[in-house]
């Protein structure tokens, strides 16, 4: 079903969605929430998708798996407490698991029909790999991975998939101010699109450098580390880079760019602050990318499409509309408030009808544009979209995980 048509219907037919039957692996049909698996209880992965999905669906947290006991205690209350506003128990101690086989033991679980995927982004494409194979749905945060070989390796695990859902966290476009400029757009309101500009500036922090800058220590404080976390280019403007990718319906033929560290304050870790990347696009489209990260303030976050006719334009906060003579207005200068709603729906709508979705392809695609861009910036050359989907491009220094078998 097309997400717009269910959204004008949804009105009416939300109470039958919520206790419509759900078809289990087995065929076996039953009146129940759909069972949720959450592994890597971080605070984006809690307090963002989680508990959205849990507001606005029928789902029960069942399990929880994370390499820390004590990441898992600061969020089992709250956890517990949506479950509470279900009416249904809270998380039971044997279906918690901890240390580095914790998502192993969790998806051993027949009783989990799917699973959130919220850990530092190095660990998604094993994690994701390992739960395909056993048969869960999976809605995995963005980005894919923090190298192209990860990337690759999830678009693999994925190919062929039809009787799973398996979606990734760009709750962005899934917002319905953004969803319906990208419908005008594709329908030519603006025209043939000629270019267009992108930007994601948000504010910095800081951090002193630790007494000792182990594995451990690396993993807590993943997204100053490019092997863990790709980098903000990687993390945020990504988002942007993919509404990019949704209007124009492609993937980018090369980049090159340039970035640097200035303005950065943590005393550890190797990322950058700021990038400006410009993207050669089929139809000689051409994309700058703008991306900073310092100071205490945001910048804002735009996409903007320069057409022959007009110009389309999504803001975070200020507004998502078109200019010229299709000209159209939202009327929402909170754009996203509803997207992390929509897109945890539509995953969980998909799992409850049996109308699958395999939305890896896109989002891994989406992840290598960003690692694309990142890529030429650090190495001040072009990097072309063959050299990404050769999947070379790999970090050597992450975590080994067995370091923390007890």
């Amino acid at each position: 079903m097309d997400r717009r048509d269910f959204l004008k219907m949804f009105a009416a037919s939300a109470a039958f969605t919520m206790f419509r039957p759900l078809e289990v692996m087995s065929g076996e049909k039953l009146n129940r929430p759909v069972r949720i698996g959450f592994i890597g209880t971080g605070n984006r992965g809690t307090y963002g998708v989680v508990t959205a999905m849990s507001h606005n669906n029928n789902i029960e947290i069942y399990a929880l798996a994370d390499l820390f006991r004590d990441r898992i205690d600061q969020v089992l209350p709250h956890l517990n407490g949506l479950n509470k506003a279900k009416g249904l128990q809270p998380v039971a101690e044997k279906n918690i698991y901890v240390g580095p086989n914790a998502y192993l033991e969790l998806l051993k679980d027949d009783k989990v029909d799917a699973v959130v995927i919220a850990t530092p982004a190095y660990a998604h494409p094993f994690i994701f790999e390992a739960a395909v194979k056993a048969h869960k749905h999976v809605y995995c945060e963005k980005p894919a991975a923090p190298d192209a070989y990860g990337a690759v390796r999830m678009i693999k695990a994925a190919e062929g998939v039809k009787d799973l859902s398996l979606v990734m966290g760009f709750q962005v476009r899934h917002a319905s101010a953004y969803d319906e400029m990208i419908r005008r757009v594709h329908r030519g309101d603006i025209g043939k699109v000629v270019a267009a500009q992108l930007y994601y500036n948000g504010g910095g922090g800081s951090g002193k450098k630790p007494a000792v800058e182990n594995d451990e220590f690396r993993i807590r404080h993943h997204f100053q580390y490019l092997a863990l976390s790709g980098g903000v280019l990687n993390d945020q403007a990504i988002h942007v880079i993919d509404v990019c990718r949704a209007v124009l319906e492609t993937n980018p033929l090369y980049a090159f760019g340039q970035s640097s560290a200035a303005g950065r304050k943590f005393e550890y870790g190797d990322t950058h602050t700021n990038y400006q990347v410009i993207y050669k696009y089929p139809n000689d489209v051409n994309v700058a990318v703008q991306q900073m990260s310092v100071g205490s303030t945001s910048g804002g976050v735009c996409a903007r499409f320069f057409g022959e006719l007009g110009t389309a334009e999504a803001n975070y906060s200020g507004g998502v509309f078109i200019t010229g003579p299709n000209k159209w207005d939202s009327g929402n200068n909170n754009a996203l408030s509803d997207a992390d709603a929509l897109k945890g729906k539509s995953f969980i709508d998909s799992i409850v009808s049996g109308k699958y979705i395999n939305q890896i392809e896109a989002g891994c695609n989406s992840t290598l544009a960003a690692i694309m861009g990142r890529e030429a910036c650090y190495s001040g050359k072009k990097v072309t979209w063959k050299d990404m989907v050769s999947g070379k491009q790999r970090y050597g220094d992450q975590p080994d995980l067995k370091q923390f078998l007890k």
